[in-house]
């Protein structure tokens, strides 16, 4: 915007320079360098920092003005500017400039009025649309601001939730660890403790009491085996199954990959997954991940869906994305790789550019 008031003050200069070259009867010296010296000063304003030094020099021109408007009359046009850069820094004292700006009317007459007029409603549209461009900018900063604040809140919200999702998760940890160490200890370490009791009590009576002993023996075979049995129970029960596992890993690795690269990514599946072995797990997980990583390569996409479908016959493994495509399909390692990898469990793999980009891996199970 500051541009644009140095163009227009330069266009009234202009006017200014010509009009006093037309009017005089012959050249004058002393004009030329009183218009040299008020652009010399018009370059001082605009190379000082500072509001007040601006404000000095804003004034200096203006008396500057008003002592060369004696000499002549001319110079009064360019006083108008200079008042109203002064107002910018007065916003609330509009009606004193307008005042200001008037009196040099008492002083002129005829054509010179009609100029000076001229000159005033000139400045006065550029003052008008530096007010509102100086708003907007305000009014962006302030905008900024707050966002700027927001984003500080967010982060901070963020980062709290994050240490509150880490000390959830050592807490949730820890528990489990506190519940399986008290099973082990009231179920199967006292069943341990009473074997071990009743095999030292028979160890004892071998030779004196063979009979009760042996029963002895029996009973604490029995309590191992028991033992045993909750071992196996409490593993059955703690592990996770194979699909939640296989499952979990998948979506963790695609939420992975779209916070690394920005693109929106769903995951959804259908069928009995508790049907596929963690063999055919491990070959969907590196598909899938291969056909992402080509999709933030190569496609262009913003987008990409995956899809785990338990058929009939055969475990589908879809990766789609609304990239570009193409027409023609030219395997590279990592589409080979996949093809090699789904071929070691009888599958297949299908890619197709048609519509976006899609690969589909087809691997068969049997059913009883």
């Amino acid at each position: 915007m500051e541009l644009w008031t140095v163009g227009n003050k330069t266009i009234l200069l202009l006017f200014v320079v010509i009009a006093t070259y037309f009017s005089a009867a012959q050249p004058d010296p002393w004009i030329v360098l009183l218009f040299l010296i008020y652009s010399a000063l018009n370059l001082v304003l605009h190379i000082v920092k500072g509001s007040r030094l601006k404000q000095g020099a804003i004034v200096l021109i203006e008396l500057f003005l008003i002592g060369c408007a004696m000499y002549h009359p001319f110079f009064t046009l360019l006083l108008p500017f200079g008042c109203y850069e002064l107002a910018t820094f007065y916003p609330r004292k509009n009606g004193v400039v307008l005042l200001v700006i008037l009196i040099p009317l008492i002083f002129l007459r005829d054509s010179m009025m009609v100029l000076y007029m001229f000159a005033a409603a000139l400045s006065y549209f550029n003052y008008v649309l530096v007010r509102q461009y100086m708003g907007r900018i305000v009014r962006q900063e302030d905008e900024n601001e707050l966002i700027r604040k927001d984003m500080h809140r967010l982060a901070r919200s963020l980062n709290e939730n994050r240490d509150f999702a880490r000390a959830s998760e050592y807490m949730v940890k820890l528990e489990e660890r506190s519940r399986l160490t008290q099973q082990i200890h009231d179920g199967i370490g006292h069943a341990m403790t009473g074997a071990l009791i009743q095999m030292e009590a028979a160890k004892r009576l071998l030779h004196s009491d063979p009979h009760t002993a042996e029963s002895l023996l029996q009973n604490a075979i029995g309590i191992s085996k028991e033992a045993i049995e909750e071992i196996r129970l409490t593993l059955k029960n703690n592990k996770p199954p194979v699909e939640q596992l296989g499952l979990s890993r998948l979506k963790t690795a695609v939420e992975a990959f779209s916070g690394k690269t920005g693109m929106m990514t769903s995951v959804v599946h259908d069928g009995n997954m508790e049907i596929i072995t963690p063999l055919q797990w491990k070959i969907i997980y590196e598909n899938v991940t291969e056909a992402l990583t080509n999709s933030a390569k190569y496609s262009g996409a913003t987008s990409v869906h995956v899809e785990i479908r338990v058929l009939n016959r055969f475990i589908k493994a879809v990766v789609s994305d609304n990239g570009q495509g193409s027409s023609k399909i030219v395997k590279g390692l990592g589409l080979i790789g996949m093809e090699e990898r789904t071929a070691s469990v009888n599958g297949t793999v299908i890619a197709d550019g048609s519509q976006g980009f899609t690969v589909t891996t087809l691997i068969p199970y049997g059913k009883e």
